[in-house]
């Protein structure tokens, strides 16, 4: 991959390969002030909004998108990027409606990954592509992405890191907040089913999955992706492996598998 134009190409073999409905998202959290004021937009916010709000119009608009601390409005969030600090009573009965149980909600609320002042100036979105415009790389790269796709794209990822087998961490809510945060602590992959808010606030469709891939490791993924197509002809992993796209099925046409009516 060319250097002024690496994160295009990642961008170009993830779409077309695996047929992403979504363009893939770079988060970068901003510590200091000074970098986040150096950053130009296409779009800005014009009322408080949360964290998968952005996402979405990162992915699904295209937008470049600077969320500084007052313009996030949802408090999961707040508290998972060292915004807010949690209260027991009132964060407590809050999470009631997942848990039945207030001790166990407060567990959950203090469970979940938090950062301190990696992102005390802001966070910047914008599609992965677009970061060859930049001086920096990600932080964590955001896919929303079906069960099949996220097949694919953790194997890549796994052949890419020379990792056997991925943990990933659930929690309740903060599915695309905490999820991001987790990836990024931990320096690797993770995968979360929609929460509450990433039903409703981020647009998550029943059938979508939000991925993550440390920013870091994004690039060497992207070139395994393209190592497979070169050597087996296709980045499918079904069968024996090079079909020109993962949605090929390799039994379609399967002789045993028949049926009859009942007599």
């Amino acid at each position: 991959m060319s250097d002024n134009t690496r994160f295009k190409s990642a961008y170009d073999l993830f779409i077309w390969n695996y047929r992403l409905d979504f363009d893939p998202v770079g988060i970068k959290f901003l510590a200091s002030e000074n970098d986040a004021s150096l950053i130009k937009t296409t779009h800005k916010a014009k009322s408080r909004l949360s964290y998968c709000q952005f996402l979405a119009a990162a992915r699904s608009s295209r937008h470049e998108l600077l969320m500084k601390p007052d313009e996030l409005s949802c408090r999961n969030a707040q508290i998972g990027m060292g915004y807010k600090e949690p209260d027991k009573d009132k964060d407590s009965k809050a999470h009631l409606k997942y848990t039945m149980n207030e001790e166990l909600s407060w567990e959950l609320i203090n469970i979940k990954n938090k950062l301190s002042d990696e992102a005390k100036a802001g966070i910047y979105f914008a599609p992965l592509d677009l970061y060859d415009n930049r001086d920096f790389v990600p932080d964590v790269v955001f896919f929303m992405v079906t069960p099949y796709q996220s097949y694919h794209l953790l194997n890549e990822y796994m052949s890419a890191t020379g990792k056997s087998h991925l943990m990933f961490k659930a929690t309740a809510n903060s599915a695309v907040c905490g999820g991001s945060i987790y990836s990024y602590q931990n320096q690797t992959a993770n995968m979360m089913t929609m929460c509450a808010g990433s039903k409703t606030s981020g647009k998550t469709e029943m059938n979508y999955l939000n991925f993550f891939i440390p920013g870091n490791e994004i690039l060497a993924t992207a070139e395994s992706l393209k190592n497979r197509i070169e050597k087996l002809g296709g980045p499918s992993l079904l069968g024996k492996g090079g079909e020109s796209w993962p949605g090929l099925d390799v039994c379609g046409g399967c002789p045993l598998i028949k049926f009859e009516k009942n007599p």
